[in-house]
């Protein structure tokens, strides 16, 4: 009971506290997503590196199987 009790008594502080919060200035987050945006590219030819190693390596053992 005193669980209940005490989960119902979080639950009827938090949804009188939430307006409180939403008072507030939007925060800028155009800064960070520009930085995100601009390292899309290097981070999408690491990607492309990566598997076209994994891809020669893959094609490598594939035709030194079919050799043997």
């Amino acid at each position: 009971m005193k669980k209940i009790l005490g989960s119902l008594a979080f639950g009827a502080a938090s949804l009188l506290g939430a307006p409180a919060f939403a008072v507030g200035t939007a925060i800028d987050v155009t800064g960070p997503v520009a930085d995100i945006t601009a390292q899309l590219a290097p981070v999408g030819l690491v990607g492309g590196a990566v598997l076209g190693v994994f891809v020669a390596v893959k094609a490598y053992h594939w035709v030194r199987r079919a050799l043997s």
